[in-house]
Order: structure tokens, then sequence, then C-alpha cells
């Protein structure tokens, strides 16, 4: 057997990862992140390229939620492998809507639809779900049954002894895996700097109620909308409160629709009001849900805190409620957010003033050794999380007994069988993220030049020459993200003269300059002459005009 991960070990998001076992691959997940900085990428999903090369031997897909960072990718795999996708119901809704954003054809790729304790064959892999509680229904974890011995992919887990009886982490049947022997553990590690236990979601239920039953004006909750616990809960505190819940942002609409449809959320009809009529309610009878918790300029939290939302607007005094975690990397931005809504005199409420607003989804350290306690695997790998949380999570497994405990990172493999412990193979998987736009993927090239960009600025350079390639006129420059060219036009002088000069030289030796030669030379003089200037190498694209 050999562990092949593609995505998701050593970074938060973009789970994907391989089992191969003789001829046979199995896919677990296919997910997508979210950028930090805006180069115009929307998403990035990981490279495909190790799969591809042996396309033959991909026997399925298998999802375990529902989440962005396990589905989100699943229209780039379908597109490039003809393989059934297995997965939980709300999963498989979640992953239709996404195939028909990308002009799949209804039934064009072959769903199945997977449920816990029930096993189906992928290949020579026989798949087990198993029930987990996450901060998404019909989240399992995967016992994945090999002539190599048995795999358990935990999924994204934690256990919540308060949630939902269909709901709850199967322990019983995990600890029964553990009894029939299980050669590798494959365990959630996002949690792993968190003592203790995570909470409950009636935690956050009860904390959301306190602040909601505390506000005078208008209440917008802005929370991850696949939790659907919590959109019951706040369904709940609406009906308690006397107010009417607002639906703002797609991502809230979709899921409580879907959620709906699969009988999931009972909110009675008149508890929903239209965008419209929110803004049209007295402020006292209004419990907005609001995507965007991550401060996304087009979201429907970033538009209110810059008053730019076309349906509703917020006052003095009413309140702003953050239910979700902010995830690593988007502080600055969300602390901007929030600032946006404080400046309007709205009162603004997180897990700083209300600790149990939220709660996490993950596991927390005491339930990550539950998990190994209650598996007693024979090997272990930690999976979903950066470096320090691997290694960490790896830590815990050796002090809890495990055998074989291996760190590994996207593109590394690991290689096991009942006769060879678990080891890094030599081999290296290629391995690493591809940004996309709008669902059409951009060329890495594309991506290396709006960074240069963004760090150098570009200058566009015309140089005219005659047909032997020699200089016919001083050389028109523009900049953009160089200088401030109204302030400086003689430094634009001083450059053309330098790439004139230099133009003129080119080809030396073999009569005629090719067109080649003339940019070549134009593009060198220009980073030269900005470089000792102002400091920097600017991207520089050179056109040539030359006369007949």
């Amino acid at each position: 057997m050999r562990v092949v991960p593609l995505g998701g070990l050593g970074e938060i998001g973009m789970n994907c990862l391989a089992l191969e076992v003789g001829d046979d691959i199995l896919v677990v997940d296919c997910g997508v992140s979210f950028p930090r900085s805006d180069l115009g990428v929307d998403t990035y999903h990981p490279d495909l390229r190790w799969l591809e090369a042996r396309r033959s031997r991909v026997r399925g897909l298998v999802l375990t939620h529902g989440h962005e960072d396990h589905i989100g990718a699943v229209p780039y795999f379908a597109g490039r492998f003809d393989v059934p996708v297995w997965g939980p119901r709300y999963a498989l809704e979640l992953v239709r809507r996404r195939l028909e954003e990308h002009d799949f054809r209804k039934g064009e790729v072959d769903l199945r639809e997977s449920s816990p304790r029930r096993r189906f064959e992928v290949g020579g892999f026989e798949v087990e779900p198993v029930r987990v509680a996450h901060s998404i229904a019909d989240a399992t974890a995967l016992a994945i049954r090999t002539r190599a011995g048995t795999v358990v992919h935990t999924g994204d887990f934690k256990l919540d002894d308060d949630a939902d009886a269909d709901e709850r982490t199967d322990e019983a049947r995990l600890a029964e895996l553990g009894d029939e022997g299980v050669r590798l553990l494959l365990s959630d590690s996002t949690n792993i700097d968190s003592h203790g236990r995570s909470a409950s979601e009636r935690t956050a239920a009860s904390a959301l109620r306190t602040a909601v039953e505390g506000a005078k004006g208008r209440v917008v909750v802005g929370l991850f909308s696949s939790n659907l616990a919590r959109l019951r809960a706040l369904g709940e505190i609406a009906r308690a409160t006397g107010r009417r819940l607002g639906l703002f942002g797609r991502s809230v609409a979709t899921h409580a629709r879907i959620a709906r449809e699969l009988g999931l959320l009972d909110w009675p009809s008149d508890l929903v009001a239209s965008e419209d009529d929110v803004g049209r309610l007295p402020r006292a009878a209004v419990l907005a849900l609001a995507g965007g918790t991550q401060a996304e300029a087009p979201a429907a939290l970033s538009r209110l805190a810059r008053r730019e939302h076309p349906r509703l607007s917020l006052d003095a005094g009413d309140r702003v409620i953050l239910s979700a975690r902010v995830i690593p990397g988007h502080e600055p931005a969300v602390a901007e957010m929030l600032g946006g809504f404080l400046r309007q005199g709205v009162e603004v409420r997180d897990h700083r003033s209300d600790p149990g607003v939220h709660v996490s989804g993950h596991a927390q350290r005491d339930e990550q050794a539950r998990m190994i306690e209650l598996v007693r695997p024979r090997g272990f790998v930690p999976v979903h999380g950066t470096v320090p949380h691997l290694y960490g999570h790896a830590a815990l497994a050796r002090d809890l007994g495990v055998e074989e405990v291996l760190v590994l990172e996207n593109g590394e493999i690991g290689a096991l069988d009942d006769e060879v412990a678990l080891d890094k193979s030599t081999d290296r998987a290629q391995a690493g993220k591809v940004a996309t736009w709008m669902g059409d993927e951009v060329a890495p090239g594309v991506l290396l030049d709006r960074q240069g960009i963004a760090r150098s600025g570009v200058v566009f350079v015309t140089v005219t020459v005659d047909s032997q390639g020699r200089p016919l006129a001083r050389p028109t420059l523009s900049t953009r993200g160089v200088i401030d060219e109204a302030e400086e036009p003689e430094l634009l002088a001083e450059v053309a003269q330098e790439i004139e000069q230099r133009v003129a030289t080119a080809g030396r030796g073999r009569g005629r300059a090719t067109d080649d030669d003339v940019i070549e030379a134009a593009r060198t003089a220009a980073r030269r002459a900005f470089d000792h200037a102002v400091g920097r190498r600017p991207i520089t694209s050179v056109h040539v005009v030359r006369a007949r």
C-alpha cells in the first residue's frame, strides 16, 4: 500500500489523498483552498497530474463530507476521470450544484450515495462509511479494507455527545474496527493545539440565544452556512424571540434550500422573509443570517459593513454577531470588516465578548487521543493541517504507544504492508495547487507575471527600427506601478535614451538585428535603468515596429 497526499498535508484546506494498492488507486476527497492575496484567483485545486499519469488505475473518488475544502475540486476531477464518485447524500447535493456551475449535464458524472455502515466496493477496495460529528450534516469517516490491511480515514470529526443521535460520532463502530485490527489511521489534525474537548453545538445555541435576546434592534449573525445545527438553532431562536429570518448570501440560501429539500431543516414557511421584506420589517423583528465571515469582499457581511448591500442597511444600535472562527491569514481583513460595523454604531459580538457563540467542528487534543484509543492502529499518519499541526499530532500518537508514526507532506509517499513497517518512499508524487478564476484554470506563467507586476510594476516599450534593426526614433515608454510619470518625466527620457543606445548595438556582427534581438536589448536596458534609478526591475513588454 502507498499513501499519496496531493493536498491538505502541510496546509489547511484543499484536501485530497490517494491510496494505491496493486493496480488500484482510490482517491479520498478533492477540495479547494482559497487565496490570501488578490491575484485574480478565487480558488486553488490540487495538481492532479500524478493521478492523470495513472488514469487507467484510478477506480473512484470517495467523499467524506460536503465542505468546500473536501468537494470543491470535484468538477476538475470529473473533467479528467470518468469514474464513480461516492459520497453522503448532503455532500452529493452540493456536488451536483457545483457540476451544474461547470456546465456538466445532469447525470454526466456517476454520483453514488454512501451511507454509514453500508459497505461498497471501489476496484480492489472495500469502503465502509462511519458516522462522525462535524459542523456539516452527513459527515463520515471511512474504513477502507485492502489486501494490505484496513485503513481508517477520520475525515473531519469531533466527539459531540450532545449532538442529535443520528449525527454523533459512531464510537461503537470505531471500537469494533479497532478490535478487528487497523493497519493505518489517517486522522484530522486541525485542532491539535487546542487542549481538552471541543464544546458542543448546544453551547453555541445557548450563547447565541442570549446574544439575540439582549438586542433591541436588528441582529445579523455571520456564520458558516454549511452548519445545519446552527441554522436549526437560529430558527428556534427566531421563533422564541419573535423575529423573522433573512438569508443574505448565495451560500446561506443554497444550504438552507438543500437542507429543507432533504428534510434536514424544518423551518416553517412563514419564518423566512425575503431579502426585500427584511428591509421593511421593524428592526426588532429581524434576525438576518449572512455569509462571508472571512471578510470576502463580495460577500454579504462585507457589503453590510461597507453600507453597500442593496437590500439591507444597519443603524446605530443594531447588533452583529460573528458566529465563526477566523481562518488564519484572514485576521486583518476581518478586523477591518468589523471596524466598518463599529463606525456605523453597530454593536459587534464575537468569541471575545461571548465565548460560546462559535464552537469548532474539529476534534481537540483529548478527542484526537480518544480516536487513537478507539481505533488502536498499528500505523498512524496525521492529515489535514499545517506542518506544526502534523508534527504535534504525530507526537500525540507516539505518546499513546502507536508503533509506526509517519509525517507526510503533499507529494511525499508513505509505503507499508503487513510485513513492512510504515516508512517514507524515496519516490515523490507531483503535487501542488492549480489556480482558478470563475471556474477556469489560470496558467502558472500568468500568475508569475501577476506577482511580478504586483512587486515591481510593468513597463511598456515601443521601439521603431528600420529593416536592419537600427532605431529610427526615440523609443516611447509608459509605466504602471513603477513611478509617477507626471513627477519624473526626466527619468523616462533617460531610460528611453538608454534603450535606444542598446538597441543600436543589437545584432552587431550579423549585419541585421532580428525582432528578438531588439526585444531582448530593449528589455534588458529598461530593467537595468529602472533598477539603477528606483531599485526595482519591472516586468517589461516590448513592441517592435519595423519600417519596410
